[in-house]
């Protein structure tokens, strides 16, 4: 049983990294679309003269990539009642990464006898509780909302329910396994990533390898989830959003080349036999 724990573990590994650089290969080779394929609904587009106005320089996309990921302010704007919980849960996710990273570093390089137990414990502790409160609120407010239903499909249940599972196997291995003592956890991680002690990974203990498994389920889940669908939002952002065409600039040359293409689906106003360029014309 161990064994495949950790043939999983290290497979989800490599498959993350693998499956992701393909994904983002992918995005960044991607040709550069028309305003038609990608438009995102309301924006700069439907204003008069738009490419007159001020365009956004990289640093303000930035810090408007920065809020909208750490405050979720779409949410915010869109939904209240769905933000407050998202919010809560963003924070305790990203708090826990952070506690993981740490746990990582200090563990390695930090001198474990002499850490600091108490701030360790109630570090990842707050983290855990945040992030499950606003889990299970959300999972609630999902499937309490009648329109809801008809948008949200089935996976996105099963996700709520596997994230407050995870949670709750990492509360069991902290602080039932470890018996919430930070000493131990730092030097199980340090076995780990040092492989100090291989007959623990043969051979693990419940605890530890529930979470170690609900883990690599979700570093395989996460190429194909909407999480990534933020990252290709984003760099679409970055990369063609409100960026107006110049004569002979790199983006005409572009395009013209893509209208040579012919069009590969059809509908009532277009005409799948021609290229881009008929159809517009």
């Amino acid at each position: 049983m161990g064994s495949i724990v950790l043939f999983i573990f290290y497979g989800s590994i490599i498959f993350f990294i693998t499956a992701s650089l393909i994904r983002v290969k992918r995005c960044v080779n991607a040709p550069i679309h028309l305003n038609w394929e990608v438009y995102k609904g309301s924006s700069i587009y439907e204003q008069k003269d738009w490419w007159k106005k001020v365009k956004p320089n990289y640093n303000s996309k930035l810090l408007s990539l920065l809020l909208d990921i750490l405050f979720i302010r779409e949410f915010y704007y869109r939904n209240r009642r769905f933000w407050y919980p998202l919010f809560i849960f963003h924070i305790g996710i990203y708090s826990l990464f952070l506690w993981h990273v740490w746990l990582l570093i200090y563990s390695i390089v930090g001198n474990i006898d002499q850490a600091s137990g108490f701030f360790g414990w109630l570090w990842g502790s707050i983290s855990t509780f945040l992030a499950f409160l606003g889990g299970i609120i959300i999972f609630y407010l999902r499937i309490s909302n009648q329109e809801l239903r008809i948008y949200y499909t089935p996976i996105h249940y099963l996700k709520w329910i596997f994230v407050i599972l995870t949670l709750i196997g990492g509360i069991y291995a902290v602080d039932i396994h470890f018996g919430s003592n930070m000493s131990n956890i730092l030097k199980y991680v340090k076995e780990q990533v040092t492989f100090a002690d291989f007959e623990k990974k043969i051979h693990p203990s419940f605890g530890p390898a529930l979470h170690i498994f609900f883990a690599s389920l979700w570093l395989i889940y996460i190429p194909f989830s909407h999480i990534y669908q933020v990252f290709f939002r984003y760099y679409h952002y970055f990369r063609w959003d409100e960026i107006p065409k110049e004569r002979g600039d790199r983006i005409e040359k572009k395009v013209k080349e893509y209208l040579k293409k012919p069009v590969t689906w059809s509908a009532k106003h277009i005409h799948p036999r021609k290229t881009w360029k008929e159809n517009i014309l």
